[in-house]
């Protein structure tokens, strides 16, 4: 049989169904999209697996696993940093196990970072610095001074010393989706729904 197999067209519609919803998933869920860089190293590397496999094998059988150890490759960099020995189960975790009816829904004085910036604190139960803060999430020392400065006017975090914050009990019902930040102050009447 020299034409591809109705095997391979399956698999070709298949992969391409499921890459769709995967790049749906990580364009428009604002769940996803806060996420970092691994999110789309795991997702492209299962869209070669999946898309990139069955078009190899139309083209030329003899390099399908080469397209599906480069694949392989850039799902395992997804999943695991080999430079901090980093499994990254916390930041999957998020992605993955958050109930959808706890997803936060940012008011508009807030940024797309101040979700990372929070869960950073969340993540590690500390005081930190505005520079710890920024290498964990990749922006400026001078981006995350200017939001830990607005979260701490809106109670999401408090400032213990000079230069070193932490997360309030508000800060962390934002994080459980339990604060619906309806009202800008903390003194002012924001819902909170246990």
């Amino acid at each position: 049989m020299n034409g591809p197999t109705t095997f391979v067209w399956y698999n070709l519609a298949v992969g391409i169904i499921v890459v769709l919803e995967l790049y749906y998933l990580l364009y428009f869920e604002t769940a996803a999209t806060a996420y970092r860089q691994f999110v789309l190293t795991t997702i492209s590397g299962l869209g070669l697996a999946v898309i990139g496999g069955p078009i190899t094998e139309l083209i030329a059988p003899s390099q399908v696993h080469l397209v599906h150890g480069v694949a392989a490759l850039l799902v395992i960099f997804g999943l695991y940093n080999p430079i901090t020995n980093d499994v990254r189960t916390g930041d999957w975790s998020r992605v993955l196990l958050n109930d959808p009816s706890r997803v936060r829904q940012q008011t508009e004085w807030m940024a797309p970072m101040d979700d990372e910036i929070l869960s950073v604190f969340y993540d590690a139960n500390l005081v930190l610095t505005p520079s710890i803060i920024a290498f964990n999430i990749g922006f400026s020392q001078k981006e995350v001074n200017r939001r830990l400065l607005e979260l701490e006017e809106h109670g999401l975090i408090e400032r213990v010393k000079r230069g070193k914050y932490q997360l309030t009990e508000r800060g962390e019902q934002y994080l459980h989706g339990r604060l619906h930040t309806t009202a800008s102050k903390p003194n002012d009447e924001s819902r909170i729904h246990h």
